[in-house]
């Protein structure tokens, strides 16, 4: 449903030592330690020097060490002036490869230095030192490279927000009207989604002069994947009627084979469907694993709860077969579908709205119009939760046979 969303991959590489060391200055192991001190005062961005002997790396001194630790006092360099640096070389310096990537790189040396005393480190390649890297150097790097990945990932988070935000518009333009009349049949739906992108759906269909078809849906889980099935279901279900199937369980089980092949048992979507006979007064139906479905009889004003399955959900197993069932459906009738969206609605010490809230919802609004009646039902959930967004999708799909 979302389309590719692209995005510079330079955001996303991230910089090696090799990319911000500097070149270091080598001095030779045996250097007096004058000639080193003075090497640093005539330099005084010099923070360490590598000592090298025919081009092969033998240890370090640095300027901190130099002078903080062995020259500090007064007659340290009348004492150690002639003596070779290697004598002060720096017992345990901080050694990197070129390749460490300064993300790395800055565990690497909190682990080694936690207070962060270290002022430089040298980068080292087999035997051959390399360069150096000062840490203010490094801190730097690592700011920069936060701030541009802070950026590509605004910029990705926006153009997925714009992408989401199309992707839902798509889904809605994919559901019928909410209100529609066929025969002295109302019908009336709504839905609300937990995200920008929901699992739920419905839909009706006209097959034949006295037939309408009714079906409400539910994927696992919300969001772009549950979005995509609902999509896959939808197109599959309008493709099984373009080439005639029209019963409950072939559409079920044609649906089921579309899902199977798209979702590999990732996601289930379960499913009712029912078909309405206005010329006989029946509806068949069929149920894949979805929430039992009420009708309120008008003759007996008793409202019974459709307490049969007739195969597991969409997409648990392809070869799945599902029964079909029929019961009368006489003018002064009403069949309500649901997803499980509104029993399983809960506010803040837990407690669920239920079925019992939900059948007193059913029967108080039986006067009013199908339309009127699940668009009241998704409010009283709201209200129930108590929160702006309820926690899963819950859709009403109602149908009611209008005396003639």
């Amino acid at each position: 449903m979302l389309g590719t969303i692209g995005v510079d991959e330079s955001h996303y590489f991230i910089p090696c030592l090799r990319d911000i060391m500097m070149m270091a200055k080598e001095i030779h192991p045996d250097s007096k330690v004058k000639e080193v001190v003075e090497v640093f005062r005539e330099d005084t961005s010099l923070l360490v020097l590598p000592l090298v002997v025919d081009g092969t790396f033998a240890g370090s001194i640095s300027r901190k060490n130099l002078f903080f630790q062995h020259l500090s006092r007064k007659f340290a360099l009348d004492l150690y002036s002639n003596k070779p640096i290697v004598d002060l070389k720096d017992d345990k310096p901080v050694l990197m490869g070129p390749d460490q990537d300064i993300a790395g790189a800055l565990t690497t040396l909190m682990d080694r230095d936690p207070l962060l005393e270290t002022d430089c480190f040298l980068i080292v390649e087999g035997e051959r030192c390399v360069g150096v890297v000062s840490v203010s150097d490094l801190m730097v790097r690592i700011s920069e490279f936060q701030r541009s990945l802070l950026d590509a990932l605004r910029s990705m988070g926006a153009r997925i927000r714009e992408e989401v935000t199309h992707a839902s518009r798509i889904q809605q333009d994919l559901l019928p009207a909410p209100k529609f009349c066929f025969k002295g049949i109302q019908v009336g739906a709504c839905i609300t989604t937990s995200t920008e992108i929901g699992g739920d759906f419905y839909d009706y269909f006209v097959c034949g002069d006295n037939r309408l078809g009714l079906i409400i849906a539910d994927v696992s889980g919300h969001g772009v994947q549950s979005g995509m099935v609902t999509t896959a279901a939808k197109a599959s279900l309008h493709t099984l009627l373009s080439l005639g199937v029209a019963t409950p369980t072939e559409l079920l089980s044609g649906m089921n084979r579309a899902i199977s092949a798209t979702t590999r048992r990732r996601l289930l979507m379960t499913c009712f469907i029912a078909v309405i006979d206005t010329e006989n007064k029946r509806f068949c139906y069929a149920n894949a694993g979805h929430n039992f479905p009420y009708v309120f009889r008008g003759r007996s004003n008793e409202l019974e709860m459709l307490q049969k399955v007739s195969g597991f959900p969409l997409g648990f197993e392809e070869e799945t077969r599902f029964h079909e069932y029929s019961t009368e459906f006489e003018e002064g009738d009403i069949l309500v579908l649901y997803t499980d969206g509104i029993v399983e609605c809960r506010r803040a010490d837990e407690e669920e709205f239920g079925y019992e809230r939900m059948e007193r919802l059913i029967r108080q609004d039986l006067a009013r119009p199908p339309y009127e009646s699940a668009h009241a039902m998704l409010e009283s959930t709201r209200e129930f939760s108590a929160t702006p967004t309820l926690e899963d999708a819950a859709t009403v799909l109602i149908a009611a046979y209008s005396p003639g």
